[in-house]
Parts: structure tokens; sequence; C-alpha cells
């Protein structure tokens, strides 16, 4: 199983299941995750740029 990194808007470093991910939106400019349908987080990356990293995992 692969992990994909993803920063919190604080800075902190997360590994992600991709297969975990439900959702990702964007509020005020910031990329928004739902993981599992429960918890989310806000992410220093651009919905674009977290668009691009999950597309480069093999499915």
């Amino acid at each position: 199983m692969e992990f994909m990194e993803i920063k919190d808007n604080k800075g902190n470093m997360h590994y992600v299941n991709p297969s975990h991910i439900s959702a990702i939106s964007e509020v005020n400019g910031q990329c928004k995750i739902n993981l599992m349908g429960q918890d989310y987080m806000f992410t220093q990356e651009t919905m674009e740029e977290v668009k691009l990293h999950l597309t480069s995992f093999k499915h």
C-alpha cells in the first residue's frame, strides 16, 4: 500500500491512503480533503496540486 504525503494548513505532515479520500473541495482558496466521510483537513496545497498528486497514484 502506498501513502500520499499531505501537509495540513498548520504545516504538519500526514500520510494518507489515497483510497480513503472521499472528497476534495476548495474553501476560500484552500483545499479541503474529506477522509472516509468523517475527518477532514485543510492542506497547504491548492486543489489543483492535490488533484495532480492524486492522479499520480496507480489505481
